[in-house]
């Protein structure tokens, strides 16, 4: 993540926010897959950010990092009940592609469409099919971390829609191994899981870039709201 745009993720996501609500900042933000929260750092200081992730080992990474916010430990599958409805819900970096059923990302829309404000937004990316062919399929990196070596595979089956990734961590005393699998879903099969969930897609644009679908995007950006 050490190249991650975090500050034009930001950008588009209060943009959006700013031109669907005619509001400046939003108050309450959820963040969901928050990971480590270096994220954070690029939203508005006057707004109460949370954030959910299922990775405990990130979240006590963004604790010793002293970033604020209220982090919970969770899979978005059984979202915890929260405290309030927000104003801006955002899941970036792909975090939604992790779901490998459609049935999964009902489930996940639809309680976002229960604890948005009636006149909040969600924002979130996905990674499209020709990221995954292009980027990874097939690639093999290999990075070093201090004493420990990353090897790190990538294979895209097209038949499935699925991306494995597999990352293998070794040092002088141990070898360790995880496995990750991403799904990439059609533009249509994402706009029929929204709309059916009680949200209302305002925008879909390409790559952070602009508010234009384009047939070469490596991410899809969409901008919603409570239907």
């Amino acid at each position: 993540m050490r190249g991650a745009a975090y500050s034009l993720w930001a950008k588009m996501a209060l943009e959006g926010y700013k031109e669907a609500t005619g509001l400046g900042i939003p108050n309450k933000i959820l963040d969901l897959g928050c990971g480590t929260c270096k994220f954070w750092r690029h939203l508005p200081s006057q707004s109460g950010i949370w954030g959910v992730d299922l990775s405990e080992e990130m979240l006590s990474e963004a604790e010793r990092a002293g970033i604020r916010g209220t982090r919970i430990l969770s899979d978005l599958l059984s979202l915890p009940v929260l405290p309030f409805p927000f104003d801006l819900i955002l899941s970036v970096h792909d975090t939604l592609n992790y779901f490998l059923e459609e049935s999964q990302l009902r489930k996940i829309f639809t309680e976002i469409a229960t604890i948005l404000e009636v006149s909040g937004v969600f924002f979130f990316d996905v990674s499209t099919e020709r990221n995954f062919e292009k980027h990874f399929d097939g690639k093999i990196l290999e990075e070093n971390y201090g004493g420990t070596r990353l090897l790190w595979e990538n294979e895209y089956s097209k038949s499935e829609g699925i991306l494995t990734t597999r990352l293998r961590f070794r040092n002088e005393s141990e070898e360790t191994e995880e496995i990750h699998y991403h799904k990439a879903y059609p533009l249509e099969v994402w706009k029929f899981l929204l709309e059916s969930s009680g949200i209302q897609i305002l925008k879909i644009g390409s790559d952070y870039r602009s508010w234009k679908v384009s047939p070469r995007a490596d991410y899809l950006n969409f901008l919603c709201r409570k239907a």
